[in-house]
């Protein structure tokens, strides 16, 4: 492990020869079990070229992972956290990925916003968020396996001024969506509900993170549905079954991808 003393940046090798840089080490090292290790998204499959949206990129696991699986792929990012955005920017030099990677420095929602508070967590950033009071349950779950008040550290956090996007300003009617992956720590509804329904026929494959508050992963199926994906459902891996996270993968009937 090396550091980057002007970011505060840890250069972690994940596992041999796989080296990424990361603003806290045990949540690169957790992240990159679930899935390689776990097999998070071992269900995905993407044709050659695929273009695939990375919402919540984080430091860009995720797409390291597209371009193993598709090494034609083309990735559009999505992170709207800075600290979080300059680990990402490394790792894509790092990893020889920035050739066919876009980046967007922007969230994603239901509406445009100029500026919107987000709160950033240094020792837990990849659950940075626009709704810090949906920690509550993760906190109270996590404080049964230690004290309270180190579990609590871990969720204190810096506001972040964010600028957000509809999804639909990105996308054009020529051009297919492969996959979208969503991870955004709350507001999966607030980027499905940025997408114009002139839009949806063009996403093939939408896999998401989902915490089952408030009947919120029926309301993601039910809209997946009418827009004709069908979705499968398993608990997100490595996560305690009382937080209450699923991972979602629905997919377009193939006739309908023609």
């Amino acid at each position: 492990m090396s550091t980057g003393a002007d970011t505060g940046l840890l250069r972690v090798e994940l596992e041999t020869g796989v080296w990424f840089w990361a603003p806290h080490e045990a949540e690169a090292r957790w992240q990159y079990q679930e899935m390689f290790q776990e097999g998070c998204y071992d269900d995905v499959e993407l044709p050659p070229g695929a273009l695939v949206l990375d919402v919540g990129a984080n430091i860009g696991l995720f797409t390291y992972f597209v371009r193993r699986v598709c090494p034609t792929a083309r990735v559009r990012a999505f992170e709207p956290m800075p600290q979080t955005r300059a680990a990402l920017y490394r790792n894509l030099d790092l990893n020889d990925l920035g050739d066919r990677v876009t980046v967007e420095e922007c969230a994603l929602g239901a509406r445009r916003e100029a500026s919107v508070p987000f709160v950033y967590y240094p020792k837990a950033p990849g659950n940075s968020t626009r709704y810090p009071e949906q920690k509550e349950l993760q906190i109270e779950v996590l404080s049964r396996e230690g004290p309270q008040d180190y579990i609590r550290a871990h969720y204190s956090g810096i506001d972040v001024p964010v600028s957000v996007e509809r999804l639909s300003t990105f996308l054009s009617l020529g051009e297919r969506i492969a996959l979208l992956k969503i991870d955004v720590e709350g507001a999966e509804l607030d980027v499905l509900k940025g997408i114009d329904a002139e839009h949806w026929p063009l996403i093939d494959q939408v896999v998401l993170e989902v915490q089952d508050v408030e009947e919120r992963l029926d309301t993601v199926r039910a809209l997946l549905a009418a827009h004709g994906l069908t979705a499968a459902v398993r608990p997100a891996p490595l996560i305690p079954a009382d937080i209450r996270t699923y991972v979602v993968h629905a997919v377009r009937e193939r006739s309908e991808t023609l």
